[in-house]
């Protein structure tokens, strides 16, 4: 699979880190994630969509931990 985007690499390490059971980094990394979404477009208008994956990032870490933070 070629990545594209930061945000793509940061939600498949966050799978392998869930998939570990690595509770502390998969938060940091889901940190990033939000963090890299917060800062796509700059104060442009933002044209990247919501995606399924970002979205199974969030519910992952939740039912792989039971939190999200």
């Amino acid at each position: 699979m070629e990545f594209k985007r930061l945000s793509d690499k940061i939600i498949d390490a966050h799978k392998i880190a869930c998939e570990e059971n690595k509770h502390e980094i998969a938060a940091l990394l889901l940190e990033a994630l939000e963090y890299e979404l917060s800062a796509i477009g700059g104060d442009k208008k933002e044209h990247r969509e919501w995606s399924a994956a970002m979205d199974e990032a969030f519910n992952l870490h939740e039912r792989t931990f039971g939190e999200l933070k």
